[in-house]
């Protein structure tokens, strides 16, 4: 934002949003996370929706992820004064 001299807000879109919540529950699957019945993921609660929100890809992953979207010009945000 600063490098664009833009004074704004930044948000996901909408499609953008659900790939990524998409992609942190696949991740999360591949581990014993989301296997557990902990407060963590909601379960202490009836009814409520069991949902993994922290990444559980790794820092180099998340990083690349975040480098690629930077190089796409910020694909899947919109960019508003």
């Amino acid at each position: 934002m600063r490098d664009r001299g833009v004074n704004a807000t930044i948000e996901a879109l909408p499609e953008a949003e659900e790939a990524w919540v998409d992609h942190v529950i696949a991740t999360a699957d591949m581990t014993l996370f989301s296997k557990a019945d902990s407060w963590y993921l909601g379960a202490n609660i009836p009814g409520k929706k069991r949902v993994f929100m922290p990444y559980a890809g790794g820092v180099q992953d998340y990083r690349r992820r975040c480098d690629e979207i930077a190089g796409k010009d910020y694909e899947g945000f919109l960019i508003s004064a």
